[in-house]
């Protein structure tokens, strides 16, 4: 197709799952939040439901980039192929759970509109035979960089390597203006208030073989003064209140981690902000500074109690002792802390995950996540259990959901394991005291520091 004005572009994101689903977790794979069938699993699925709702951020950046090319651009975030509008060009976001309805919503474009389709993200790059039959076009990479092009009309065929975004501060902001962002929140950062999502940097410097983020990206950062610039265009221009940092490790490098809080503080802004990092990437004296900044939440990867477990599949493990000093220090400033377990690598056994649900108690942080180990299409640990893969959905992929045949613990053992995890951390009273310590009680307990100058 050759070049057009105002091409008509619908840029999609579809989900039509009731539990809590985040599209832009798990490397762009996405998980669907599932606990159990008891009356407290469906009670902790509700909750999950009621404090978490994070917008794909993708969407976001190329509805910046292609407006900027005069392309006239529709946001949707749909749940049924009624919601889809006329449009020449469908950008469809993939993921691996609800790639099935991503793939009805393609076909149904073309058939309806004789718009042409392209999908991208993880799933799509991983596996772009599945949308052989929806797609124009599959795209590898990251779609910003080919983004100028879809705007003038100059539409391609078959599979686009679009390779990667070198200069990420290069990259427009983020635009939000068609996004419901109201409704955007993540109670664990804020408390109240809108949230929206932050990249600070783009995939991650580590090597372990399940890890989705090692997908379909390659590890690359922006500059503190970017970031910064983007929060300050985001409190003016939205009123946001809290960033939910979607990087697997923002503070991956120290010093920059520094400059960034040092920014912020130097520009007095009143934010709150959540991130992900490994604990042996913090000290006590950095995490006071980034706390003063407006951190309030940090989300953690123990992953298993048993260290050789994590070195067989190339993670590299975290000392207990580092690992506890760092989540009380955290405990005793009013840092929220959700630490991230996972069942099932190979060579687990049942008395192995019952030994990590003891460890989890043992750190008894305010929020955690009991995982199923998912061999993620594209990674390392899929090429080594792709023979013992059982399930044909690929929906199942869902990072909760038993997929390959476990040398030693059956389906059922996982499942029930990851539910009485579930239901046995958070009946306890140690747990409960950490849950109003970190909710009603917090406003006595941890007042905000005062923002004094870095």
């Amino acid at each position: 197709m050759g070049r057009k004005e105002s091409v008509k572009i619908a840029v999609l994101s579809a989900s039509r799952h009731k539990n809590c689903t985040l599209k832009d977790v798990a490397g762009g794979f996405g998980t669907v939040f599932t606990v159990g069938k008891s009356p407290f699993a469906r009670l902790l699925e509700l909750a999950k439901r009621r404090i978490a709702a994070i917008p794909n951020i993708t969407l976001a950046y190329l509805d910046s980039i292609l407006s900027a090319y005069s392309a006239s651009v529709k946001v949707l975030d749909v749940r049924s192929p009624d919601q889809l509008v006329p449009a020449d060009l469908y950008l469809i976001s993939s993921s691996i759970v609800d790639c099935n309805l991503e793939r009805e919503l393609g076909i149904e474009a073309r058939r309806r509109f004789g718009a042409k389709v392209g999908y991208f993200g993880s799933f799509a790059a991983t596996v772009p035979e599945f949308f052989l039959d929806s797609a124009d076009f599959i795209v590898k990479g990251e779609i910003e960089n080919i983004a100028p092009a879809l705007a003038h009309g100059e539409i391609p065929e078959g599979t686009v390597e679009a390779g990667f975004v070198d200069n990420l501060d290069a990259l427009p902001f983020p635009r939000w203006d068609q996004f419901e962002i109201r409704r955007f929140r993540y109670q664990i950062v804020t408390g109240k208030g809108i949230t929206l999502p932050m990249l600070g940097s783009r995939g991650c410097p580590y090597t372990c073989n399940y890890c989705p983020y090692l997908v379909n990206s390659k590890y690359r950062v922006r500059s503190p003064e970017s970031i910064v610039e983007e929060i300050r265009y985001l409190v003016s221009r939205y009123g946001i209140r809290g960033i939910s940092f979607r990087d697997p490790n923002l503070t991956f490098n120290n010093e920059r981690a520094r400059d960034f809080a040092e920014l912020l503080l130097r520009h007095n802004l009143d934010i709150r902000w959540g991130m992900e990092a490994r604990t042996d990437r913090l000290t006590p004296d950095l995490v006071d500074l980034l706390f003063r900044s407006g951190l309030r939440s940090i989300e953690i990867g123990v992953e298993s109690s048993n260290h050789d477990l994590l070195r067989q599949s190339q993670r590299k493990a975290v000392a207990a002792a580092q690992q506890e000093a760092i989540v009380e220090h955290c405990h005793r400033l009013g840092i929220r802390v959700i630490a991230n377990y996972t069942f099932g690598l190979p060579n687990d056994t049942v008395e192995g995950i019952r030994e990590t649900i003891r460890y989890a108690k043992k750190l008894n942080t305010f929020a955690i996540q009991f995982t199923v180990t998912t061999p993620y299409p594209g990674t390392r640990f899929y090429e080594s259990v792709k023979g013992s893969i059982f399930e044909k959905d690929w929906e199942r992929f869902n990072g909760w959901t038993s997929v390959y045949r476990h040398q030693n613990i059956s389906p059922d053992e996982l499942h029930r394991l990851r539910e009485y995890a579930y239901v046995s951390y958070h009946l306890r009273p140690r747990y409960v005291w950490r849950f109003l310590q970190s909710t009603l009680l917090h406003p006595l307990l941890f007042p905000d520091p005062s923002p004094a100058q870095p």
